[in-house]
């Protein structure tokens, strides 16, 4: 019998190397969360979320005298079900690698898989869930702008969401933004007349409202299809035809997390079973979580 042998972690780990360094996925920022790093992995499919909560704050004290001290933390697990799990495979003819000089060898097709396939899909996947999960948290919209985001009313928009933030004390330090290449062409342009009108000495005002630009990590422009609020993931990622288009979304990172987790990553050699194929599999498991307390970290600007 073929010995098949599964090296889901060693691939896991090759994976987030490349493509944090090659900047073909463009929120992996985003599925390597700092609050991944909370999570405790109790199965295949399940994670487990430490919630500390603390009951009380101070309380006026008297001179002389003691009061009972009592437990005022509790530590609760939230339990998730990982809800995304994917798999792909493909049989590969031994003479199709021998003819084309490894051209098509399983390594060479499993790159080009996750560049071209894996990866667009992980996008949209991450944007869509964020979203989703927003929109069920966010029950009064007020962080989910509809409206055709123009260089007019780009900085309103933004310094509104900016301040929704402040109010709801998310740190200031390590607000993202994230958007697409029209609103990237926005940002930069609004900068450039912003750095000519304070050369000509009126620019007080707008440039005051464009130094908020400078307290987010702007991101490289994410490509619009890959914006949008709702995929079919049956098979790859297919556009919904009521998805709207996001044109933004501004994002303190520790607010989400994204567990994942490959549980079988295995090439078998030829066999019978295989009808004499190369076999290559993989299955993952993963998801995008909102922290319900911390939901305020994020905010979204779509169409109309």
């Amino acid at each position: 019998m073929a010995t098949v042998v599964n090296y889901a972690q060693s691939y896991q780990t090759a994976l987030q190397k490349r493509y944090s360094e090659n900047g073909l996925l463009f929120t992996h920022k985003l599925w390597n969360s700092p609050s991944n790093g909370l999570l405790k992995f109790t199965g295949a499919q399940e994670v487990k979320v430490p919630r500390l909560l603390v009951k009380d704050g101070r309380r006026d004290s008297a001179r002389r005298s003691t009061s009972v001290t009592d437990a005022e933390y509790e530590n609760q697990w939230e339990t998730y079900q990982l809800q995304n799990t994917r798999y792909w495979s493909t049989l590969v003819d031994p003479l199709d690698v021998d003819e084309t000089n490894y051209v098509v060898a399983i390594a060479n097709i499993t790159k080009t898989f996750n560049d071209t396939q894996k990866v667009p899909e992980m996008d949209k996947y991450m944007i869509s869930k964020l979203f989703a999960r927003k929109q069920a948290l966010d029950t009064t919209n007020k962080q989910i702008k509809k409206l055709n985001i123009t260089e007019e009313n780009f900085l309103s928009t933004f310094d509104e969401l900016m301040e929704q933030m402040d109010e709801a004390g998310v740190p200031a330090e390590g607000r993202t933004l994230y958007c697409t290449p029209a609103v990237k062409r926005m940002i930069k342009n609004i900068k450039q007349f912003g750095r000519t009108l304070n050369i000509q000495g009126g620019g007080t005002t707008i440039d005051r409202s464009i130094g908020r630009l400078d307290e987010v990590n702007i991101e490289p422009a994410i490509p619009s299809d890959r914006m949008k609020t709702l995929f079919n993931f049956t098979v790859g990622a297919k556009d919904d035809p009521t998805a709207k288009q996001i044109h933004f979304f501004l994002i303190h990172i520790p607010c989400m997390a994204a567990p994942q987790k490959y549980s079988f990553v295995g090439l078998q050699e030829p066999s019978v079973l295989t009808a004499g194929m190369f076999k290559y599999f993989e299955r993952s498991h993963d998801d995008v979580l909102l922290f319900q307390q911390k939901h305020e970290g994020l905010a979204f600007v779509i169409s109309e």
